[in-house]
């Protein structure tokens, strides 16, 4: 894993020559028109004033490589006001983006991404933005997982090997996480006391579960035979929801990591689960079609379903069919607002909808 700050001088002439050119394809003025496309990922910022919305997309097809020339083509990180629906900033980028999130503070923004060469070269990575000033702050080459903490200036990120999580005022290693080494999805607890991480075992997939102030494993789930992405806390810390496929929930008890019960959405696709706010709802969304289903945590019964016209989307990595981990195909495409009166899917560059009416409120095009 190898993090780089955008203020530190770089120690040979070939890595300064690769951000010269990572750098050099940050924009952040406006783009040509282009249709509004299918956003892979979205977020709100923790006072609800920004949403973040990720555009996957190609690279030019060179090496080192680019974003792509054409603005209908490249991918696309967009910061936008919720008040006027402006956008603030928009960063240039390439492969499949599967999470996009805001820090604690709302200073930055970051995004993973996932990409390999002809070549097969991987070059995953997890980037992070300074909104303020629109130029990147840190970038985690080899990367392909993170999660802000939400106490403190921290980030954790994952590679193939390890799980580091730095200091975001001065990019020091802060500590590391062998449990969750190499885990395909990270997330921190509400409390910022636990860090939860899907890892691919020999026995299957799991979840884990760290202390943060001992990063020793503290406990894991019982492997799943098919594989899952998404595991994310309720409000409270006290519940798990892990999504898979085949229109299954499952929800877990934080403490024992022990199921609790299944919901069912009568979708075909894989489950991309977000708790709202106050933890009375579990919102789904199927990754196959976009369909949301929400549903009520006492009773465990269906609150409302909607649909998306063109709700599916399609990735750009050429996988082999026998390849079994493809953590591109549950990108972070759903999630609540933070009064949980709406909520965010990726169809169209962005929809913002009312969770009791389904009235759109707003869209964010590209």
């Amino acid at each position: 894993m190898f993090v780089s700050r955008c203020s530190d001088a770089f120690r040979s002439s070939a890595c300064l020559a690769v951000t010269i050119v990572l750098l050099a394809s940050t924009v952040t003025s406006a783009a040509p028109f282009v249709p509004a496309r299918d956003a892979h990922c979205v977020a709100f910022s923790t006072d609800g004033s920004l949403v973040a919305t990720g555009i996957s997309g190609l690279s030019n097809e060179e090496f080192p490589p680019r974003p792509h020339p054409n603005p209908r083509k490249c991918g696309v990180v967009q910061v936008w006001s919720i008040e006027s629906g402006k956008r603030i900033r928009r960063f240039e980028t390439f492969g499949d983006l599967t999470q996009v999130a805001f820090s604690a503070d709302n200073q930055f923004v970051a995004t993973s991404r996932l990409f390999v060469t002809a070549d097969k070269l991987q070059l995953n990575e997890v980037r992070v933005w300074d909104i303020e000033t629109g130029k990147p702050a840190f970038i985690f080459d080899r990367c392909h997982a993170f999660s802000f903490s939400p106490h403190g200036n921290a980030i954790a990120v994952a590679s193939q090997l390890r799980c580091v999580v730095y200091d975001l005022s001065s990019g020091a290693k802060l500590k590391q996480f062998p449990g969750v080494a190499g885990a395909l999805s990270l997330r921190y607890a509400p409390d910022g006391e636990r860090l939860l991480g899907v890892v691919a075992t020999d026995y299957g997939f799991e979840m884990r579960l760290c202390d943060v102030a001992d990063p020793a494993i503290q406990m894991s789930a019982s492997p799943q035979d098919e594989p899952f992405y998404t595991a994310t806390f309720s409000p409270d810390g006290t519940l798990v929801a892990s999504g898979h496929s085949n229109g299954s929930v499952l929800l877990w008890d934080t403490n024992s990591l022990t199921p609790l019960r299944r919901l069912q959405t009568g979708g075909r696709g894989l489950q991309h689960p977000f708790f709202s706010p106050d933890g009375s709802m579990l919102g789904t969304g199927d990754q196959t079609n976009g369909d949301v289903l929400f549903w009520d945590l006492i009773s465990g019964k269906e609150i409302a379903r909607y649909t998306f016209e063109k709700g599916a989307f399609h990735t750009y990595r050429v996988r082999k069919p026998e390849d079994r981990i493809v953590p591109e195909r549950d990108p972070a495409r759903f999630v609540f607002s933070p009064d949980g009166q709406s909520f965010l899917s990726a169809p169209h560059g962005g929809i913002l909808r009312q969770v009791a009416t389904g009235q759109d409120t707003r869209r964010f095009g590209d």
